[in-house]
């Protein structure tokens, strides 16, 4: 029996994107990376150039108009862990990342709004002094969730 409350996945997004080749090179990184599914909430770039590898059409892709819209469906028993340089945020290198999680990355000229840090099961955060781009964020944190870390 499948029981999709022991089995790993993760998806990852961007709530408002600033520009589409940020989210390209998100979604190609996701595929490499291991991602179940993408989204976008707000901004929508159905098309990348720099998705070379067409993740769009590899892996799940689904679009929110809105951040509500987004939590509302947000898988059953999933954790929502918000990437944001906060002072609230944990850091990466001994967070124990949720065995099925959504990873959800903010606007890189304005981070995450409130009500979506708010809603978060977790936040994260990388030791850099300045915010770093959208897409090499995302990839940081994939790459952290691939290392063989305890999970939650």
């Amino acid at each position: 029996m499948n029981d999709n409350f022991v089995n790993e996945y993760f998806g990852i997004g961007i709530h408002n994107g600033k520009t589409p080749e940020n989210l390209g090179v998100l979604w190609r990184s996701a595929q490499n990376l291991g991602a179940t599914f993408i989204f976008t909430i707000g901004n929508r770039y159905a098309k990348q150039a720099c998705d070379t590898h067409n993740a769009v059409k590899a892996i799940p892709y689904f679009h929110y108009d809105t951040f509500e819209a987004f939590f509302e469906n947000l898988p059953k028993g999933a954790r929502l862990v918000g990437v944001e340089l906060n002072e609230k945020a944990s850091d990466l290198e001994t967070f124990a990342h949720p065995r099925r999680c959504v990873y959800l990355l903010g606007a890189e000229d304005h981070g995450l709004p409130k009500k979506a840090m708010e809603k978060c099961h977790h936040l994260v955060k990388f030791k850099s002094e300045k915010s770093l781009n959208v897409a090499v964020a995302g990839t940081i944190v994939m790459y952290d969730r691939n290392l063989a870390k305890p999970r939650s």
